[in-house]
């Protein structure tokens, strides 16, 4: 009786010793594998911050190149010409026609002597037509300025501008003998609106305050008090027609 009990006791322990050997090495074996995961997943973020780290250092070495290659003095080269790009597209916005440098406008002496040549001519008008038609019909020729004979004097003076110009597209005598020509920034030719309100109203005002014609000198394209309301100005015909003819035979070459 007493060895069947020590055999059962034993046997007992036997079993209760196997189960917890078995239960430490399941708890071993997980512990390894979690750690094993946790080794891989750290290898993982590892390598993800290593790739990081090496395109960082791509983009920072292709900027560097940029940088070295773009020095100060070609940053600010670019800048002036992109400034000067943007002064240019706004300059044709508002002057679509005739823009030029401002040397091919004619300048105040040129202009001065023009509108003198065209007083001698006009004067002589006046003494053929007006003085004539006073003297044969025999009406008194008041000098007051606003007698008849004053106001047919004035007549003539507005119609030589207006008719002289629009005919020729922007010249009279004067300005046909100095090579010069009016242009308008807004049209190709003139229209007879631009025309009659340069060389009529304009014309008048520049007559009776003949002062405002010293602002000639003082605007960038030679322009008097008239001309900037009318966007018109004065340029030498010579120079325009030279450069106009550079340009054509220049495009035929490049055909």
């Amino acid at each position: 009786m007493e060895v069947n009990r020590v055999d059962n006791n034993f046997k007992s322990t036997e079993k209760g010793t196997t189960k917890e050997l078995d239960l430490s090495e399941l708890k071993q074996f997980l512990a390894k594998e979690e750690e094993d995961s946790n080794r891989k997943k750290r290898l993982i973020q590892l390598d993800k911050e290593n790739g990081k780290q090496v395109e960082q250092l791509d983009n920072e070495e292709e900027i560097e190149k940029e940088i070295k290659v773009r020095t100060p003095e070609e940053l600010r080269n670019e800048r002036r010409l992109y400034w000067q790009e943007q002064q240019k597209q706004q300059q044709v916005e508002k002057t679509p026609f005739n823009f030029y440098p401002s040397y091919f406008y004619g300048g105040f002496w040129f202009r001065l002597f023009a509108y003198l040549i065209d007083l001698l001519v006009i004067e002589s008008l006046n003494r053929l037509i007006v003085s004539s038609y006073f003297i044969i019909t025999k009406t008194p020729m008041r000098t007051e300025f606003f007698s008849l004979f004053s106001i047919s004097q004035l007549g003539l003076f507005l119609l030589y501008f207006i008719l002289i110009t629009k005919l020729t597209n922007g010249q009279t005598i004067g300005k046909m003998i100095f090579g010069l020509r009016v242009v308008s920034f807004k049209e190709e030719k003139l229209s007879w609106l631009t025309v009659i309100i340069r060389e009529g109203f304009g014309r008048f005002i520049l007559k009776t305050v003949s002062i405002l014609y010293l602002s000639i000198l003082f605007t960038k394209r030679n322009q008097h008090v008239v001309d900037l309301l009318t966007d018109t100005s004065v340029v030498l015909e010579k120079t325009v027609s030279a450069i106009d003819w550079y340009k054509s035979e220049h495009s035929l070459h490049l055909q």
